[in-house]
């Protein structure tokens, strides 16, 4: 059976990489962020390279209850089932504390760490009615250990740490399985957007990381395990 697979943050980077992935094997996607014409152009990308049948394009906004109800909803609609929850979506800030403003540390926060706990706590009825499910929370080297000017994304991203081993202990005994992927640093627009000018030749290739959420997902790994991706 094709699985139905919900991929928060997914119209560039790791997200959209990891939607073609699993479009690749023929699985069923959903894919979102906040502005249409980004998510009609990853639409018109991934049809390319599979069924577009299989992908329901939405736009909404982690850190809003209502779009998460809305987004898990049509997907509802459309598919019938979620049986691996992504939860991608992610922003950052490279600054000294005392710079950064508390808008800033809301908006990485509310969208790290919230969007996790909204979808989560919307998809997990539907898992535990359906018998089986996947969670994957996408957190970060910077999730298990601290570095400088990175305080909001650092909070954000110990947070889903937790918030993975939470709920993947409340999941014990059911067949739900709730994971956190930590890569390392990755070419993507979020880390070139925070200003270190990092060399793309050390980085990660979205494409790798998007390979280890895939394999994680089939479920094999005991529940609650931290992933890491480094190479």
């Amino acid at each position: 059976m094709n699985r139905t697979v919900i991929i928060t943050g997914s119209t560039r980077g790791i997200g959209f990489s990891t939607a073609a992935e699993f479009l690749r094997d023929d699985d069923r996607i959903v894919i979102f962020c906040r502005h249409k014409i980004h998510v009609q152009k990853a639409m018109s990308r991934l049809s390319s390279g599979g069924n577009p049948e299989n992908i329901l394009g939405l736009v909404g906004n982690v850190q809003k209850q209502m779009d998460a109800r809305r987004i898990i909803g049509q997907c509802m609609k459309r598919f019938g089932r979620i049986d691996v929850l992504i939860n991608n979506a992610g922003i950052a800030a490279y600054k000294p504390i005392e710079e950064t403003t508390e808008k800033e540390w809301d908006a990485i926060l509310n969208t790290n760490l919230k969007g996790c706990f909204l979808f989560i706590r919307q998809a997990i009825p539907i898992m535990k009615d359906q018998g089986r499910g996947i969670i994957i929370n996408i957190s970060s080297g910077l999730g298990i250990e601290g570095e400088a000017n990175f305080s909001a994304y650092c909070a954000s991203k110990f947070g889903v740490v937790g918030l993975t081993q939470v709920v993947a202990d409340e999941m014990l005994g059911s067949s739900i399985k709730v994971y956190a992927v930590l890569p390392g640093a990755v070419n993507t627009r979020l880390n070139l957007d925070t200003g270190l000018h990092m060399d793309p030749s050390d980085l990660l290739a979205p494409e790798v990381v998007a390979k280890r959420i895939f394999e994680v997902a089939q479920g094999k790994k005991k529940s609650g395990q931290l992933i890491e991706v480094d190479s």
